[in-house]
């Protein structure tokens, strides 16, 4: 906001809380993510700021949507040393690790290998894979030391961030040299051949320029359970144990008090074990290397921004991909007098996809979408808000279709036009009470894969060949969801929140697998063909309760309570055969308790998190892969604990020993593969 600075020393005082609320109110000056100053705000607020639902910075209290944000101070003292073992402690979030270097995450139901509903992203850059649609959460770039927060939005978000934000968004967000100076290092060893080292700084430069640097290393051994399950792989029998490195660096700069920017690249090399959506396990090699930059321009009506990211993807095992991803986005944020917020922006992306058997050509498609956010204070007390969002996207396939297959290059040229919406309502009963009222459309995009891989497999003593193909036909799913919540402040440090939801998705998409019945093919060219295609609907239903606290300034609670239903109408799917692999309400837990408690007084800080799951079932191929059947494996209900202890030796210096799983429980985490107990020891040292 033009001619206002915020005052960064000394305690919270009222002046300083009324200039902060006149900024989120007036927009102009903080409208990109990585333009907040997130701990300040935090602080006077005494509670979270978001950009991530509506594309402005509001309080967590205010966003009209289910939300959870996850602070420095909460991964501080998390026993988890990722990223999913962060998320996996929050109502409406299901955590499977298939193996020890992949897992997935699902909002509201639907478990299931390379979850392609849930967008995922780092200071607004894509790390979602476009290739099948999915996140590699080995492979982001971000070392735990260096997130400022990360924001999930559950539910469709579709009209702010477009397709494949079908189930939610994750946004995570690092720190800001400008804002915040550390630097910090890290290293430790556990059982089962843990062996991690981490480096964090963000320092800066000068008044105005400043840098962040990571690279991070870690290395396990593979699950004892893996090579006895159903899941193990007859056509890769080399396994690797999981490891990862990658290295990140982003220049920040404000060349002038209106204008601020940054520029960043990434690269991550991760090799795993995996679970791929055929459900038989592969030895998969990722090099992901991102490039990206934002400017961010105050003109004094409005905030204008702008950002551009390339991803480049390479993904080697049983079949080699190449993806790569342009994409390119301006949108303007302004005060449209007292009670009104509107924002406007375009989009343009590029992806392209090859793949190794497959097509000697490439499949890509080009994105162009318009989207609208209007946000209008009926009164103190009643804030309505809606978003609109439409893509058209245009297919089409580059190079010879040789033999053999169904589609030719005219079958590519296709187009798709969509639309999502969110909207909600906010009423504010009083200053601690509010209640919202949401419903939304959001559009899960066909992976690229699903359009247009080929994979052919010569079957032994016959001249016949089993091709899995893409389809150029396949229609986008539409995801309808609808919530209510309720919202209860518990004192200045605590909150209760209670959500009702319903989801429902058409048009859901799957690849093919052996029990898939084959299509038919040119007599001229005879094969076996299995096709992605649309395969019926998937329902999801249920509420989520959680509340959180002090005890005292030394003691932080927090509980969470899921119940959910899932159903789903897959054609082939019934009476326990399965023609598709997919099981998506089987596969989600119907109950869900979550608690956590954490003392910290001192140089000591200890942590105890528990979770309950019910009983569920994973569809799994049974060998041998990937001939075999489709079959339900039964996960049984676990009680998971996992803790950490930690001691500041000194200023600077952390020792802390963790252990995930300490129960043993088979279920832990969704898995038909056993979960194991895991313990490490690590050292930090912040200079």
């Amino acid at each position: 906001m033009p001619g206002v600075r915020i005052c960064t020393a000394g305690s919270t005082s009222l002046p300083r809380i009324l200039v902060s609320a006149a900024i989120l109110m007036a927009v102009p000056g903080m409208a990109h993510a990585q333009s907040v100053n997130y701990s300040e705000l935090e602080g006077m607020f005494r509670e979270p700021v978001t950009t991530s639902v509506t594309g402005k910075p509001q309080r967590a209290s205010e966003a009209p949507a289910a939300l959870i944000i996850v602070t420095r101070e909460d991964i501080r003292r998390s026993p988890a040393h990722d990223i999913p073992g962060l998320i996996q402690a929050y109502a409406g979030i299901d955590v499977a690790r298939w193996t020890a270097g992949h897992s997935d995450i699902a909002v509201r139901g639907g478990v299931l290998p390379f979850n392609p509903r849930l967008l995922v992203l780092v200071n607004g850059r894509q790390v979602y894979l476009d290739h099948y649609g999915m996140t590699n959460w080995d492979g982001l770039g971000v070392q735990l030391a260096e997130i400022q927060q990360i924001e999930v939005v559950k539910g469709p978000n579709s009209a702010l961030f477009g397709f494949n934000a079908a189930s939610g968004v994750i946004n995570i967000i690092t720190v800001n040299p400008l804002h915040s100076q550390q630097v910090t290092m890290s290293a430790g060893m556990g059982t089962e051949g843990q062996r991690f080292a981490s480096g964090a700084a963000s320092v800066k430069l000068a008044e105005a320029l400043g840098v962040r640097l990571s690279a991070g290393y870690e290395s396990s051994d593979e699950l004892d359970g893996l090579p006895a399950s159903p899941l193990a792989s007859q056509i890769s029998p080399i396994s690797h144990d999981p490891r990862h490195k990658e290295v990140t660096a982003e220049l920040y700069a404000k060349p002038g008090e209106r204008t601020d920017g940054s520029i960043s690249i990434t690269h991550s090399d991760n090799q795993r074990m995996e679970v791929v959506p055929f459900l038989f396990t592969v030895s998969s090699h990722y090099r992901f290397t991102s490039l990206g930059a934002r400017i961010s321009r105050d003109t004094g009506w409005g905030v204008l921004s702008a950002h551009v990211f390339q991803n480049w993807s390479d993904i080697g095992g049983l079949v080699a991909f190449h993806n790569k991803v342009l994409a390119t986005s301006a949108d303007a944020l302004v005060r449209a007098g007292r009670a009104n917020t509107v924002r406007l922006g375009i989009e343009y992306r590029s992806n392209r996809f090859k793949s190794k058997p497959g097509y000697p050509g490439a499949t890509q498609y080009n994105v162009y979408a318009a989207n609208g956010m209007w946000e209008t204070r009926f009164s103190d007390a009643a804030t309505f808000t809606i978003a609109a969002r439409i893509d058209h996207l245009e297919l089409q396939q580059m190079g010879i279709v040789n033999q053999p297959t169904i589609f030719t290059n005219a079958d590519f040229d296709r187009s798709i036009t969509e639309w999502s919406f969110n909207s909600a309502l906010l009423l504010k009963l009083d200053e601690g009470n509010s209640i919202r009222l949401a419903v939304g459309k959001g559009i899960q995009a066909p992976s690229l894969f699903a359009f247009g891989a080929r994979l052919d497999f010569p079957i032994r003593g016959t001249p016949l060949s089993a091709v899995s193909s893409g389809n150029p036909h396949i229609n986008p799913a539409k995801i309808w969801s609808a919530e209510i919540g309720f919202t209860h402040m518990l004192g200045d440090k605590g909150r209760f929140e209670m959500t009702a939801f319903y989801n429902r998705t058409s048009d859901v998409m799957s690849n093919s697998s052996y029990t898939t019945p084959p299509r038919a093919t040119p007599p001229a060219y005879p094969f076996i063909l299995f096709t992605a295609d649309n395969v019926g609907t998937f329902e999801a239903y249920g509420l989520e309760a959680s509340a959180s606290g002090q005890l005292s300034p030394d003691w932080h609670w927090s509980l969470n309570y899921t119940w959910t239903r899932a159903k789903q109408h897959i054609a082939g799917n019934a009476d326990g055969q399965f023609t598709r692999p997919l099981a998506l309400d089987s596969a989600t837990p119907e109950h869900k308790v979550k608690a956590q408690l954490s003392y910290e007084h001192g140089p000591w800080l200890a942590t105890v998190a528990a979770r309950y799951t019910s009983a569920t079932r994973q569809l799994v191929t049974l060998a041998p892969a990937p001939s075999g059947p489709l079959r339900l494996i039964d996960v049984d209900d676990s009680l998971a604990v996992d803790a950490k202890l930690a001691l500041r030796i000194k200023e600077g210096l952390t020792f802390a020993v963790a252990g995930e799983n300490l129960t043993g429980a088979d279920g832990a985490y969704l898995s038909p593969v056993p979960a194991e107990r895991r313990l490490r020891a690590s050292l930090q040292v912040d200079f």
